[in-house]
């Protein structure tokens, strides 16, 4: 069940971040990550060890691969949305 959790939890987080590329968010976008770092950072002085960094590493990354994904697919996703409201008033 916990397991469960975590991954709706993590599914969850990277559709949101997909989200913010696709509005094109810079700001927000960049918020995520900067959370994480400073959560992975503050376990690691926490527990005196620099065992969690690969771990924070990784995360970080995919949140911010996942936003430039969004990002670079926001001009496709804009043009459909426009074509159809155009199909809508017509």
């Amino acid at each position: 069940m916990k397991d469960l959790v975590i991954m709706c939890l993590t599914c969850a987080i990277l559709a949101g971040q997909y989200q913010l590329g696709l509005r094109r968010k810079k700001l927000f976008g960049a918020l995520l990550p900067a959370i994480l770092i400073a959560v992975f950072t503050a376990l690691s002085l926490a527990v005196r060890t620099l065992a969690l960094l690969p771990i924070g590493l990784a995360c970080i990354a995919a949140v911010v691969a996942i936003w430039c994904i969004g990002y670079a697919n926001a001009g496709s996703y804009e043009k459909k949305n426009l074509n159809k409201m155009k199909s809508k008033d017509l």
